[in-house]
């Protein structure tokens, strides 16, 4: 049996502007994809 990964829904830049997931996390839109921003160090850093 094989099983099939689920495919998930690419964002438009419309709906990138409007998401919120309730936290404090950041997000960079790659191709459609939510991708998480890494926090910066030192200074930069939160």
């Amino acid at each position: 049996m094989t099983t099939t990964p689920a495919v998930t829904k690419r964002l438009t830049f419309e709906e990138y502007l409007a998401y919120y997931d309730g936290s404090d996390k950041r997000y960079e839109l790659v191709d459609g994809e939510l991708i998480p921003m890494s926090l910066g160090s030192g200074q930069h850093g939160g």
